[in-house]
């Protein structure tokens, strides 16, 4: 099921089979020892805010079960949104974990996403929501398009086994997560 949330910005529940949920799911568990504190890696996360940072040999196994279930499903929604993407597109996947805290909240700060190398944001950016238990908060903010300063923005509730697919170039961030987890994977494609 899809749903379009406004202009630019789509949602597709039940992404994946639920097989394939519970596989990235177990990936995603065999990395729990990995993870690392997202202002340790520079990123903008606060908080309670962890990421694996993808280069790390030792994450690889795990990473590229997930890569090889999300990353093709992924590209074939984003080109389904209409997103002009090349053949085999530069990918960049990462995941995020968010622990909620009612007196020191995890969040994001206003960012697009980026990555050494690309002189240019994502064409397409993905969020895809693997896990989100009790979660209070936390939802995914995404400016208008055209318009990187608006405080009128577009929310996004995480809901588990959902996926999240905007313009690369919009700035987004996380509002505070006052309760609960939050995990999820970024697909951006370049």
């Amino acid at each position: 099921m899809s749903e379009f949330v406004s202009e630019g910005v789509y949602l597709r529940r039940d992404f994946l089979p639920l097989s394939d949920l519970d596989l990235v799911l177990t990936a995603l568990d065999g990395l729990s020892s990995r993870w690392t504190p997202s202002e340790t890696l520079r990123a903008l996360g606060r908080g309670r805010t962890d990421q694996i940072r993808g280069s790390d040999f030792v994450n690889q196994t795990a990473l590229d079960q997930i890569r090889r279930i999300l990353a093709p499903a992924v590209l074939k929604w984003a080109r389904t949104c209409g997103f002009k993407l090349a053949v085999a597109p530069h990918l960049q996947l990462f995941p995020v974990r968010m622990i909620g805290d009612r007196t020191a909240p995890a969040y994001q700060e206003p960012h697009y996403d980026t990555q050494a190398g690309q002189p240019h944001p994502p064409i397409c950016t993905n969020v895809f929501y693997a896990r989100a238990e009790g979660v209070v908060g936390g939802r995914l903010a995404v400016t208008p398009l055209g318009r990187p300063d608006a405080t009128d923005v577009l929310v996004v509730n995480p809901s588990i086994n959902a996926l999240a697919s905007f313009s690369g170039d919009r700035v987004h961030w996380v509002q505070p997560l006052y309760a609960g987890e939050r995990l999820s994977i970024v697909i951006n494609f370049y």
